[in-house]
């Protein structure tokens, strides 16, 4: 079915969403470098003007447009949960590929592994399914997917068949030091003081059991980083041996919060995020909230979490 949507259209919109991840932009990435076959008409689009400059080593991350054309008779959207991630208000025929439990099934296709650790985990099955080559760029973006939802192969979840991906994709071009590099070997000056300071101000609750980051625009003022440079703290956090969830509450520039939380397992961090319009996975999850005072959500989500520990 993917195919004959491909087949028939003219110009083709991939989509990463807000604030992209590896993950997100990986899949859009190998995406792209397949549809250049096709000699297709090709956008590469995310509403966010910003890249992370860390993610730049994925290949054609120099394509990518915050502006969305009138044009596309097809949009395929990678990684998003939400409709509202896109960040476009698209009508026309899209599909949707992802692995998120919480995804809203928006398309016209969905197709969606909630087994799958990552979105370029869907996306080189299906492209095993379709005998479609995977050449070198292709194989580098989907293996920067792979290695940031597993958090470099921590995951509980990898077993045989995630290591034989990825070293299928090693034995296709995937540079294993790039991607290394990439994201875990790149850190600013500012996200460095950012996070050396949330440390500083972390707080354990729950008798230990949740540390509590609270983020303002002050801090990110003094430190000169971002929303997007605090969320490798909560990592950070979840190594203490006492601690099995971390919330992050981060107050956005323009307005309303920016909510992330982590699990071992304890607490199911995508249904309370669906509580607040967000999703994402059991273990880890987020959601923005607007409308309402940062005491306010982060009293109701102690609490929620209060009920799943105890």
């Amino acid at each position: 079915m993917p195919l004959s949507l491909i087949n028939e259209a003219n110009h083709i919109v991939l989509i990463a969403h807000q604030d992209p991840d590896a993950d997100s932009i990986g899949s859009a990435s190998a995406f792209y470098s397949y549809l250049l076959r096709t000699q297709k008409k090709i956008t590469f689009y995310c509403v966010s003007p910003h890249i992370h400059a860390h993610l730049s080593f994925i290949p054609w991350t120099d394509k990518i447009s915050n502006r969305f054309p009138i044009d596309a008779d097809l949009a395929i959207s990678f990684d998003c949960g939400s409709f509202a991630r896109l960040g476009v208000n698209y009508s026309g025929v899209l599909i949707n590929f992802d692995h998120h439990i919480s995804n809203e099934q928006y398309g016209m296709l969905n197709c969606i592994d909630t087994d799958a650790v990552s979105t370029t985990q869907v996306i080189y099955e299906w492209f095993l399914s379709e005998d479609i080559k995977i050449n070198g760029k292709m194989a580098n973006a989907l293996y920067s997917g792979l290695m940031d939802d597993t958090k470099c192969f921590r995951d509980p979840r990898c077993g045989m068949s995630i290591f034989s991906m990825a070293h299928r994709l090693l034995e296709l071009g995937a540079n294993h030091e790039q991607c290394v590099n990439g994201l875990y070997n790149s850190k600013t000056l500012a996200s460095l003081r950012l996070q050396g300071e949330m440390l500083k101000r972390m707080k354990l609750v729950l008798d230990g059991q949740l540390a509590l980051f609270e983020v303002d625009q002050e801090l990110l003022a003094a430190t000169g980083a971002s929303l997007g440079d605090c969320k490798a703290v909560l990592d950070e956090a979840m190594a203490l041996k006492i601690v099995n969830t971390a919330l992050l509450l981060g107050v956005r520039k323009k307005g309303g919060i920016s909510v992330s939380l982590r699990s071992d397992g304890a607490v199911n961090a995508s249904e309370i995020m669906q509580r607040y319009q967000g999703g994402g996975h059991r273990d880890r999850a987020g959601a923005r909230v607007s409308d309402t005072s940062l005491e306010q959500i982060r009293d109701e989500i102690i609490e929620s979490i209060r009920k799943e520990i105890e």
